[in-house]
């Protein structure tokens, strides 16, 4: 089964650029846009009862709920810190084979590998060039991270907040499910796409959180 999602996710890809070439030719205000959700997780580690209540379950009844929902597993974000490539390899496919035995369902949702899309890292990179670093460094998870880390924090744990933005602006994501921790970054995203369209003209809508519960 994680094979076949796999695969059908590759298919997907040329629908996920599709979305971009399309979004190019007619930048619609969010008003008239398709309501359409993105979401991420992280490869690292098996998923336990609080992921699966606390995203996954509801990941689950969004397939049924919204016109375009996009799940992607985040590799990216994952090598913040050190990974073993054969490990991390090993849990692209295991949390894969985790979401669709917990109800992900290919026919209603895109899921795929979020390091397979380059256009991820090509607006981050766009987007990273957009916001201070002051506004990066004053995020209570990079403060929280740091603290523990002390002088180990990478440039990547410090940016991976705008990256996250570049996930959700990609595809012109209206709702993005999110826990109360990452309300704050939500507003960088939101903070961001006005940005972007004020310098370049309106293009993406401001993604509204959908808070868990």
């Amino acid at each position: 089964m994680a094979l076949y999602s796999m695969r059908k996710a590759r298919g997907c890809w040329t629908c996920i650029r599709a979305l971009h070439r399309g979004s190019e030719a007619t930048p619609v205000p969010q008003k008239d846009s398709v309501k359409r959700v993105f979401s991420g997780i992280q490869p690292t580690g098996i998923p336990h009862l609080g992921n699966y209540l606390g995203a996954i379950e509801n990941w689950v009844k969004l397939q049924d709920t919204y016109d375009t929902v996009l799940y992607s597993i985040v590799d990216l974000h994952s090598i913040t810190v050190s990974q073993d490539p054969t490990t991390l390899r090993q849990s692209l496919w295991d949390m894969t084979a985790v979401l669709l035995a917990c109800g992900i369902n290919p026919e209603k949702s895109i899921l795929f590998q979020q390091s397979q899309v380059s256009e991820h890292t090509e607006l981050s990179w766009i987007l990273t060039c957009m916001v201070r670093l002051p506004r990066l460094q004053h995020l209570h998870q990079w403060k929280t991270k740091t603290t523990k880390q002390k002088h180990d924090g990478t440039v990547g744990l410090l940016t991976y907040p705008v990256l996250q933005a570049a996930d959700i602006l990609c595809y012109k994501s209206t709702h993005v499910p999110v826990g109360e921790d990452q309300v704050q970054h939500m507003e960088l995203v939101q903070d961001l796409a006005r940005g972007f369209n004020k310098k370049y003209g309106e293009f993406f809508p401001l993604p509204k959180s959908i808070l868990s519960k």
